[in-house]
């Protein structure tokens, strides 16, 4: 009977262990994934631009360098891969099985003259710490050269918050009539806009508080697509450009032209950021890592 009991523990623990390395197993990546990004910036001198990926937390790998055209490029984050330590790695979410990393990239004069004539997707490869080489699609990779900027409107300040919500306030040194904001249909796929104006007489500060601390359903403003364009921004008066992240998985860097004219009639053309992070939940790490492994 004893004999009986013992070799029952045995068989449970022998389940326990083989259930164990197959729920580990199930949650594991063959390779590090590249996570989407839409990146549309001007090129100038040490122009930065960033890539995040997921690693398994269970192993040390870093993204060491990207291969564009035959040109390989650093990364400039730090880490520190060496004897296998899982803890010493560098990440900015940490996740039960996977951890959510950031590698970072500049461009100095002499790359930049290679960096202009355009990346395309199919040619991006991202070499690890552990010899993995990985393709790198992404939505969009673009840098163009930087154009002069008249300073009719100017960024005061920009904003985010913990609703989803990322923006710029604007403020015009004279009255100007700017144009339709023209947003990419596939960059509508990751936020909304509404431009609200704002003619009260408080402080930046002031207006960058009331808005970042909104619900995006309580910002009192039109979708940019709602309004009846050109839109008139009085000297000295404010407009808020308000962003809603509609996904949290894909990284978005991009530098978008507003043209306008002013009430003497010289055309200029403002840019203005746009910056979102990944910011994952845990469903989101599980969806990725099904998706990469065919699941």
């Amino acid at each position: 009977m004893k004999k009986n009991w013992f070799l029952g523990i045995l068989i449970i623990i022998l389940i326990s262990w083989i259930v164990n390395i197959i729920y580990f197993e199930l949650h594991q990546l063959e390779e590090p994934v590249i996570l989407d990004a839409y990146i549309d910036i001007p090129a100038s001198e040490n122009t930065i631009f960033s890539l995040f990926y997921l690693t398994n937390s269970s192993e040390v790998v870093e993204l060491e360098s990207l291969i564009a055209d035959g040109y390989t490029y650093s990364n400039e984050q730090n880490f520190f891969p060496w004897f296998g330590d899982v803890t010493a790695q560098s990440y900015r979410q940490e996740f039960t099985h996977q951890y959510l990393k950031q590698a970072s990239f500049t461009f100095d004069d002499e790359s930049l003259k290679q960096v202009l004539k355009g990346f395309q997707a199919n040619e991006l490869y991202a070499r690890f710490t552990n010899g993995q080489v990985v393709s790198v699609q992404l939505e969009k990779l673009n840098f163009r050269t930087p154009h002069n900027e008249q300073n009719f409107i100017s960024s005061k300040a920009g904003f985010g918050s913990n609703q989803g919500i990322e923006g710029n306030l604007l403020e015009a040194s004279e009255t100007v009539r700017m144009d339709a904001i023209a947003l990419p249909d596939s960059l509508l796929n990751h936020v909304d806009l509404k431009v609200q104006l704002l003619s009260d007489t408080s402080s930046v500060e002031a207006k960058v508080d009331k808005l970042a601390s909104m619900n995006w359903e309580d910002i009192a403003a039109p979708l940019y697509d709602d309004i009846e364009w050109p839109l008139e921004i009085q000297k000295g008066d404010s407009v808020g450009l308000i962003f809603q992240i509609k996904d949290s998985d894909s990284y978005i860097d991009i530098v978008n032209d507003w043209s306008g004219i002013t009430e003497s009639g010289e055309t200029f053309t403002h840019t203005f950021p746009l910056l979102i992070e990944p910011n994952l939940s845990k469903q989101d790490v599980v969806d990725i890592v099904q998706k990469a492994r065919g699941e």
